[in-house]
């Protein structure tokens, strides 16, 4: 009972901390310099923003060649067999893109131990790709988060599954 009451307090404090970060990190339109250039208004043509298909927030700055992401952020939020729900941030910076304008990334499974002796393994990928035009970025984000006992047993799966996402200037 205790640990399901930390779970929501954590689910809770989660939502919280990725809507903050989004609302943060947003880029602002480049209208708001009032005619003044500025470095960040400059980049605001690299910047885009839009939703996965859960409808949560996302957005992908690149740098001024479209070469790199500089830093991407999304909010996923994923099932688990126990029958919870989690939205979790995931963040990746300084991606390569190919000349064809895709990039991608993946890693894990990671192993966090935690206090209690349990562990939990987290694999996450997200790849995209712009358009011919360079206007737009679409493409795909997953994370799955298991959790093992401290004997090693797997006592919750969590996974997003395939979530596409689609961004524009």
């Amino acid at each position: 009972m205790d640990y399901r009451m930390v779970i929501r307090g954590w689910r809770v404090a989660l939502v919280g901390l990725v809507t903050v970060t989004l609302l943060v990190s947003w880029p602002l339109s480049p209208g708001a310099s009032a005619g003044v250039r500025t470095p960040s208004a400059t980049a605001a043509g690299n910047t885009y923003g839009g939703l996965t298909s859960q409808g949560m927030p996302m957005f992908v700055e690149m740098n001024a060649t479209r070469r790199q992401v500089v830093r991407t952020s999304a909010a996923i939020a994923l099932n688990c067999t126990s029958g919870n729900s989690v939205v979790i941030p995931d963040r990746y910076t300084k991606l390569p893109v190919s000349r064809a304008g895709k990039f991608r990334v993946a890693y894990g499974p990671v192993t966090v131990r935690n206090d209690d002796g349990t562990t939990t393994d987290v694999t996450a990928r997200v790849n995209g790709a712009l358009n011919d035009t360079k206007t737009r970025i679409t493409g795909v984000w997953r994370i799955i988060v298991t959790e093992h006992d401290v004997a090693g047993v797997v006592t919750d799966t969590c996974d997003s599954g395939l979530r596409s996402w689609k961004a524009k200037q």
